[in-house]
């Protein structure tokens, strides 16, 4: 099998990786134990990275150093900025942090994770890659797997023009099952990473108030693999309901993606420290949406306070209702 493709990833406890780049759509193929398992398109993994959208009519603003969130006015209606994302961000993508491939019920599953934007990636390629790595390190981290290899691969016709980056991880048997969707009503809701006054290269700045180009999203690279150790810690101690990384659209399209299957709403309380836009809609890296059970609240929250990870009350989950700020957006069923 090795040796008749080229580029194999072999990755431990039987599984091994070939990157496929097809001229019509690259893939990547799963071999566990020298058999085939699944091949995973490009446009498939694709779905687990932002996807950022052009805008027909562009504001130019000072590149990169001079940009300030003091150029862009508040919105008049936050409920209106929910609605324009949540609608153009659900035309492109299903809700996903990352793709797990199952051999058989003795070994470890098979984690693909990536992550990759245009936006930031033209003007500074080795930030962009960087940038992308995190994000694909942010959506593995969700699946409690842990990565062991890297990979990349060319962009296809119709995604974002730069390379995808990921990563390929295992996920041991013992290691509970979790996703991106809330649970059940009356789930605690935290914001678990550095909040920021930031929309640099978000979705928001760009398609919402049509301003480019702008700076790289804030992120704090020196935490991030510490945090997301102690989030995969959780995980295994089986401490959360959901977890969901923030990336395009912000906090608020994350809190909809995982309340979409369960057909849940949320309520939440926004920073009064941050401008609400910001908190909402920036794209700042290194941030999840998690929930927890009634039952393990306690244990999780006294976990992350002990080890000093910056963890914000948010709120709880509802029966379908969205409300932010006591301010009512309607229900779970005008979002999906």
């Amino acid at each position: 099998m090795a040796s008749k493709i080229k580029d194999i990833i072999e990755i431990g406890e039987g599984w091994a990786c070939a990157l496929k780049p097809q001229k019509s759509n690259p893939v990547v193929r799963c071999y566990h134990k020298q058999k085939l398992i699944t091949e995973l398109p490009l446009t498939s993994i694709m779905q687990c990275a932002p996807v950022h959208h052009t805008s027909p009519k562009e504001k130019t603003v000072p590149p990169n150093g001079s940009f300030s969130i003091k150029q862009v006015p508040e919105p008049k209606s936050l409920k209106k900025v929910a609605e324009f994302l949540n609608s153009l961000l659900r035309k492109a993508t299903q809700p996903s942090s990352a793709l797990v491939v199952t051999a058989d019920n003795d070994t470890p599953s098979l984690v693909v994770a990536v992550g990759g934007s245009s936006r930031y990636s033209y003007d500074d390629p080795e930030l962009g890659n960087m940038l992308a790595t995190t994000e694909a390190a942010q959506n593995m981290a969700c699946t409690g797997a842990s990565p062991v290899a890297f990979f990349k691969l060319p962009p296809t016709k119709n995604q974002c023009p730069m390379p995808t980056l990921g990563l390929v991880g295992l996920l041991p048997k013992k290691v509970p099952q979790i996703g991106l969707s809330f649970r059940k009503k009356g789930d605690m809701i935290y914001l678990l990473g550095f909040s920021v006054e930031d929309i640099a290269s978000s979705e928001y700045l760009y398609s919402f108030h049509r301003i480019h180009p702008s700076p790289a999203p804030w992120v704090n690279t020196k935490e991030q693999s510490r945090m997301q150790s102690l989030l995969t810690e959780a995980i295994h101690r089986n401490l959360l309901s959901s977890v969901n990384s923030i990336t395009k659209g912000g906090l608020f399209i994350s809190l909809v993606e995982s309340s979409l299957q369960n057909q849940l709403g949320f309520d939440v309380t926004t920073d009064a420290e941050i401008r609400e836009d910001a908190f909402l809609f920036g794209e700042s890296l290194g941030r999840f949406v998690v929930s927890t059970s009634e039952q393990n609240d306690a244990a999780f929250v006294d976990m992350m306070t002990q080890n000093k990870i910056p963890l914000t009350t948010l709120g709880h989950t509802t029966k379908g209702e969205i409300r932010v700020d006591d301010i009512s957006y309607g229900f779970i069923q005008d979002f999906a």
